[in-house]
């Protein structure tokens, strides 16, 4: 970005190369501030009670800049004479859009090519379905039912999330492993009873919804619950599913309206909607900062729930 300078009663402002610099008129040029704009939080134009107009500068952290004053308290003002005032417009919008441009974050849509598996002793084992699990909270029980996942998971699909949750009829009984994916909601059971296998195509699903202790509304299958769980409906019935950790039944209601929003965009006569891959992106980046201690518990359970409800029919 090209250097600009606005020329003031009492400073000169310098703006380029990512850096905001402002200076004391004179030979001497002295330094009141020299920092980078992703320092910065905002800058704008304010008209005093004296009726000058001055440009204020707000610095992002407590850094004393000016006789030891912490600047984002006190934000540093910069004199500017009345008819500089057009010129000055220009420069405060020009730095605010810069300090926009450092402040988005770009996040790329996910890759949902679904991944060969690799033989391990014979034993099929996908990606997907390892990055899916890693997610979920360790369950010694699930071992079994996951080995299942990687040999169910066909070559068509994407394994997205998986949780460990309790069926209930009709969608089965007792405990089992539930994992969403682009092409279907599975439920591989877990016990020393008979094993066996739910599934549901994506295309039968209308919503998925995170219940978190809210009762049952009538008509649906299941007692009145203060549970966290997730409840699936397909047009004539709602299936509930009992969770036992609540970020890992999130995480598969995410998936769940993601695939069925995929499903829904995929076979559009328009363009996908781009939005949707980039929520269950940002999805998976605020769980990755979750799991790095990046975002705590209070912030975690806010920013997903923003996500969660910006999906269809959540």
């Amino acid at each position: 970005m090209d250097i600009v300078e606005l020329r003031t009663p009492t400073a000169i402002v310098r703006h380029g190369r990512g850096r905001l610099i402002v200076l004391r008129p004179g030979t001497d040029g002295e330094r009141v501030l020299d920092v980078p704009v992703t320092d910065l939080l905002k800058v704008r134009l304010n008209r005093r009670a004296d009726d000058a107009v001055v440009i204020e500068i707000y610095l992002r952290y407590p850094t004393p800049v000016l006789t030891g004053v912490p600047a984002d308290r006190t934000p540093l003002p910069v004199l500017i004479a009345e008819h500089d005032v057009p010129a000055a417009v220009e420069i405060v919008d020009r730095i605010n859009d810069q300090i926009l441009d450092f402040q988005r974050v770009d996040v790329a849509a996910p890759d949902l090519t679904p991944p060969a598996p690799e033989w391990n002793s014979d034993v099929p084992v996908r990606a997907d379905v390892e990055r899916a699990v890693r997610r979920m909270a360790p369950r010694k029980e699930a071992k079994s039912a996951i080995n299942v996942l990687h040999r169910f998971a066909t070559a068509d699909e994407y394994v997205l999330e998986t949780a460990v949750a309790v069926a209930h009829p009709p969608a089965g009984h007792g405990q089992g492993l539930l994992a969403a994916t682009t092409e279907r909601l599975l439920f591989i059971s877990i016990g020393n009873g008979e094993r066996y296998a739910h599934e549901l195509a994506v295309q039968a699903i209308m919503w998925a919804r995170s219940t978190d202790g809210t009762a049952s509304a009538p008509g649906e299958i299941g007692t009145v619950r203060t549970d966290t769980g997730l409840d699936v409906h397909d047009g004539n019935q709602t299936l509930h599913f009992t969770g036992f950790d609540r970020a890992d039944t999130q995480r598969v209601t995410c998936a769940v309206n993601f695939a069925i929003r995929l499903e829904s965009a995929d076979g559009a006569a328009g363009p996908a909607d781009p939005g949707t891959a980039q929520l269950y992106a940002e999805w998976e980046l605020l769980v990755e900062r979750h799991s790095l201690g990046m975002v705590d518990d209070t912030q975690f359970q806010r920013y997903g729930r923003g996500i969660l409800r910006s999906l269809p029919g959540v």
